[in-house]
């Protein structure tokens, strides 16, 4: 997990996104930054970087996974807006993504979700 730790030593960590999963509020080939967060502090609609998978993944923070004894968390892109991703770990949490979502953005997800 050299990523969080490079995150967590600099306060600063740069990614280029190169899915579409999160299209248009992440646009593939785009660098963005992350910071170092606390996952508690996290709240939805936040965008954070995560491994998912076996690969470094930017999605909404959706909220902490009640249905588990063991601590994770749910994330959702926009992509597959409907679905939940699968529960990831507390552990594979790496950072913030450094972006702000605009309402526009939060309704066009929501539209998504709904339809």
């Amino acid at each position: 997990m050299e990523i969080k730790h490079e995150i967590e030593e600099k306060n600063l960590y740069f990614i280029k996104i190169v899915s579409d999963s999160m299209m248009p509020l992440l646009r593939v080939n785009n660098i963005y930054t992350v910071s170092a967060a606390d996952l508690s502090s996290i709240k939805r609609f936040d965008v954070i970087l995560f491994w998912y998978r076996g690969e470094p993944t930017a999605h909404f923070y959706w909220g902490p996974n009640l249905l588990s004894k063991e601590k994770s968390f749910i994330t959702k892109s926009l992509k597959e807006a409907s679905q939940c991703d699968e529960p990831t770990d507390n552990l594979l949490f790496l950072g913030l993504v450094n972006i702000k979502v605009s309402l526009f953005h939060k309704f066009i997800f929501l539209l998504r979700y709904f339809f």
